[in-house]
């Protein structure tokens, strides 16, 4: 990448589980080694599932360069919906849900309340994309659809199980997005080729993935200078209000 271009990684996680263990000490040394300006990060583990404040409060202390998606169990109903307001009152720029480790359909009933708060906000939502069947990436585009003025993240891009369900399903929903984290190069090419590199996001996927990886697969498309920027950090920087 051009000195000149700051790269935002869309998808950091920290906290810990099972083998995966990141904190913020150790994910800024990853960052300044393989030159990150920014990541915008997500809990994990018990802290993503049910200790909701305990992770959203390890991601809002870690800044300035590491940015949070806030995390509210949807079953928790309006305690939910106050974690997430007390999250955008100290500076969280998105919402993050994870279907599959939550115990969640996209489309329940419990599910609007929060993303309705995300629309009023002006924030994006990143939705855990790819472990079948909680995780559908068809469910995620049918929420979408539903919130138009809201863009909608594909976390991890569908990895493993749905990522042939991108393509088709991005011509259909323009406010979806991609997390490019994870995802092999030729997927994202499809995309940009298809769809534009306004759709697709850099993520490095620490601690689950590797900076040193995901900047190589990044680097070996076959982009413009103009969709490189887009997709290393000038699409992250709009979609988060960075």
């Amino acid at each position: 990448m051009s000195a000149n271009t700051p790269v935002i990684d869309a998808h950091a996680m920290l906290g810990r589980e099972n083998h995966l263990e990141l904190d913020a000490d150790e994910l800024l040394r990853r960052m300044d080694a393989a030159g990150i300006e920014t990541a915008v990060a997500r809990s994990m583990g018990a802290e993503l599932v049910v200790d909701n404040r305990a992770g959203n409060d390890r991601l809002l202390a870690a800044g300035p360069r590491i940015r949070a998606l806030a995390t509210a169990n949807p079953w928790y109903g309006a305690a939910a919906r106050q974690e997430l307001e007390r999250c955008r009152d100290r500076g969280a720029v998105g919402l993050f849900l994870h279907p599959s480790r939550q115990g969640f359909m996209p489309i329940e009933p419990i599910v609007p309340p929060l993303l309705d708060l995300a629309a009023e906000w002006r924030w994006p939502v990143v939705f855990h994309t790819g472990t079948y069947v909680y995780s559908d990436i068809l469910a995620v585009a049918e929420v979408a659809r539903r919130y138009p003025e809201t863009s909608f993240i594909a976390g991890f891009g569908g990895f493993t199980d749905m990522w042939f369900e991108l393509p088709g399903v991005f011509g259909q929903v323009a406010n979806l997005l991609l997390d490019a984290s994870l995802i092999w190069g030729e997927a994202v090419e499809q995309i940009v080729a298809q769809h534009g590199a306004e759709r697709v996001l850099f993520g490095g996927g620490e601690p689950r993935g590797r900076y040193a990886v995901a900047l190589n697969t990044m680097e070996r498309l076959q982009l413009s200078q103009r969709d490189r920027r887009l997709l290393m950090g000038e699409n992250a920087k709009r979609v988060f209000h960075l």
